[in-house]
């Protein structure tokens, strides 16, 4: 299993927004997060438009703009934030057969699979914001 690019980069850009709003008080601007974490603008405005959308982050347009979290770091799961940004907590899609139809009566591997991707969405479920905020090395 990979985790996407989209993922990684979005949860480091709302440590980023979250660190800068806590500790500092003020908005992050988004070339800001692009050179300190070394990610493309454009891309960024991608992650952080599916956030704002979800209403995770707000942003301020304007030479004092920038974004901000719109809860407690505590209160946003990163379960929450790889569903907005990934949509679906898989770690192998049923549909993988030639004919694109799922073959789970024929399949002796679902219920493996089926047992990770619970053991995934309960460990993304109860990691929030803060705990990665806490631990550096998490992310």
């Amino acid at each position: 299993m990979k985790i996407s690019t989209r993922i990684r980069y979005g949860l480091r850009a709302v440590i980023n927004i979250a660190e800068g709003n806590l500790g500092e008080n003020r908005l992050v601007r988004i070339k800001e997060i692009s050179q300190e974490q070394n990610i493309s603008v454009q891309y960024l405005e991608q992650i952080l438009f599916k956030l704002k959308k979800r209403d995770i982050i707000k942003g301020k347009r304007g030479p004092n703009g920038g974004y901000k979290i719109t809860k407690a770091p505590e209160d946003i799961t990163v379960l929450e934030l790889y569903e907005i940004l990934d949509e679906e907590v898989k770690v192998v899609d049923c549909n993988e057969g030639k004919n694109k139809r799922c073959i789970k009566e024929n399949c002796r591997t679902t219920c493996l699979w089926s047992q990770l991707d619970n053991a995934l969405k309960e460990i993304l479920g109860k990691t929030t914001l803060a705990d990665l905020m806490k631990n550096k090395d998490m992310v």
